[in-house]
């Protein structure tokens, strides 16, 4: 099968049959467009002559990018992905996805806030105006919820419970889960919906538009994740925290603030919506707090 036409029903295939999330299926397309340039520099147009010594050379071929070992990880795992779809479909004649070995990731930190820098942080965001609540409420709930800036960005009215105080989000993998907002959180919630039609409304027809988006810009539009993190930057400079956060370091404060307070590592493991236990694990070296007390509990000569 010609490539472009293999790569074009497997990018199909990633969308309707797999039920990727958008993040992921960009990142994929990105990789097999580096891999289709390759195919055409070194004129190869048939999926049938694609073996294991034509693929050591593409990953000589990147070498010279230096890709991240993160990067690296993904891009393989793209490249395995496609080749098992075409070893399923018989269109290719090398069992390509058994000989690519995947290395492990390497052990990424984050920086997060303390419990007093999240008060900080969180009380030097002002809100006197609709677009003060909007930013209050945005990272409220980010703190309340532990969730990815991308499931933040796509929260729709429509999965707020309002009388429950949770909201579902849509993880990797449109992987569905419940949060929940602390009362805080609620509270800047009831504020910002009181407001909410400010950014709907539009001078020019004297009307207001549809948006079903939870946080929206001036112009009644989904807020970006770019704009998000603009946002975080300027609240964190306002604080006057000599710290770089991310939106994920937030997402570490909830999960590293959970576990130093004693919450059970599961919990925690279905709060962040991790599938693997390994993932939340990364938490526990900085759960601090609780290990020096229990040491000063349980130890007979730290009483």
């Amino acid at each position: 099968m010609l490539i472009n036409k293999s790569i074009d029903l497997f990018e199909k295939f990633i969308v309707f049959e797999k039920n990727l999330s958008p993040n992921t299926i960009k990142a994929y397309k990105n990789d097999l467009s580096i891999f289709e340039y390759f195919l055409k520099k070194e004129k190869i147009d048939d999926t049938e002559n694609i073996d294991y010594p034509f693929f050591k050379n593409f990953l000589k071929f990147l070498d010279k990018y230096n890709y991240s070992n993160r990067s690296i990880i993904r891009k393989l795992s793209t490249y395995v992905n496609y080749f098992k779809f075409l070893e399923h479909n018989k269109l290719i004649k090398t069992q390509l996805s058994q000989k690519i070995s995947v290395p492990k990731k390497e052990m990424r930190f984050y920086n997060f806030l303390s419990e007093e820098e999240t008060e900080r942080f969180l009380e030097n965001i002002p809100y006197d105006n609709e677009t003060g609540i909007r930013d209050r409420l945005i990272f409220e709930i980010f703190y309340s919820t532990g969730v990815r800036i991308s499931e933040l960005e796509n929260i729709k009215i429509k999965d707020i419970d309002f009388n429950n105080y949770e909201i579902k989000v849509f993880g990797k993998g449109r992987k569905e889960r419940i949060v929940f907002l602390t009362n805080e959180a609620n509270n800047f919630l009831d504020k910002y919906m009181k407001i909410r039609n400010y950014f709907l409304f539009e001078k020019k027809t004297n009307s207001y538009k549809n948006n079903e988006y939870l946080f929206l810009n001036t112009r009644g539009e989904k807020l970006s994740q770019r704009y998000i993190r603009k946002l975080l930057a300027k609240y964190i400079n306002l604080s006057d925290l000599k710290k770089h956060i991310s939106p994920h370091g937030l997402r570490h404060s909830f999960a590293t603030h959970l576990l130093q307070e004693g919450a059970n590592i599961r919990a925690v493991q279905e709060l962040l919506g991790h599938s693997n236990l390994n993932s939340t694990q990364i938490y526990t070296h900085l759960n601090l707090k609780k290990i020096k007390e229990d040491f000063k509990k349980f130890h007979p000569r730290a009483k």
